[in-house]
């Protein structure tokens, strides 16, 4: 699943300047990597504690996907509301699902148009639109700076065999930051594919 779409990649400013506070709440965005597969669930979480200014009855579009679309869009290139929804448009079923877009059939979830997207963006409160976003982020930068380097390396044992004369391979994780052993695992027989190691914390 892709979020990162071409699109907009100009010189011009990220969300100009003209544009309402709720709307350049998105602007750190603009220097952050694309949304990754395992990640809308957690932006998602954040997004939803924005209060939505919309009168319930007429919402045909959910406001944390709204929010979602333009966020994911920031991420992977757009700079203007147009740019945003023209990315929302071009989203394949699969994002706009992991981003909570409106299902209309059991295989068809629509997005909203750029009119909806710079109208809800304009209403929004601000303050808590960047303070979500900022959450995030920080969350985001935090989790990577602490993502584990773990190399992982084998060799098969000279002179060793199991209990049904086989040949030992041995293979082993070692973590770059504090150069521990993980998980040294025994096999009976070279893997042509990695096998799985235990889970680590």
């Amino acid at each position: 699943m892709r979020f990162s779409l071409p699109h907009d990649h100009g010189e011009s400013p990220c969300l100009p300047t003209h544009h309402p506070r709720s709307r350049r709440a998105l602007t750190p965005l603009c220097d952050a990597d694309p949304l990754q597969q395992a990640e809308p669930p957690h932006l998602l979480g954040y997004l939803a504690t924005v209060p939505d200014p919309r009168a319930p009855r007429g919402r045909r579009h959910p406001l944390i996907a709204i929010l979602a679309m333009a966020a994911a869009a920031v991420l992977g290139g757009a700079r203007s509301m147009t740019a945003i929804a023209e990315w929302a448009a071009d989203a394949p079923q699969p994002v706009r699902v992991a981003l909570g877009a409106r299902r209309d059939s059991p295989d068809r979830c629509s997005v909203p148009s750029e009119t909806t997207i710079r109208r809800t963006l304009g209403r929004l409160d601000a303050d808590a639109l960047a303070a979500a976003i900022g959450a995030w982020l920080a969350n985001r930068d935090d989790q990577t700076r602490h993502r584990r380097a773990i190399a992982v390396d084998g060799k098969t044992l000279r002179g060793a065999t199991d209990a049904h004369g086989r040949q030992v391979h041995l293979l082993a994780a070692m973590d770059h930051t504090t150069r521990a052993v993980l998980a040294p695992t025994p096999g009976r027989r070279r893997p042509r594919r990695g096998p799985r190691l235990p889970a680590t914390a």
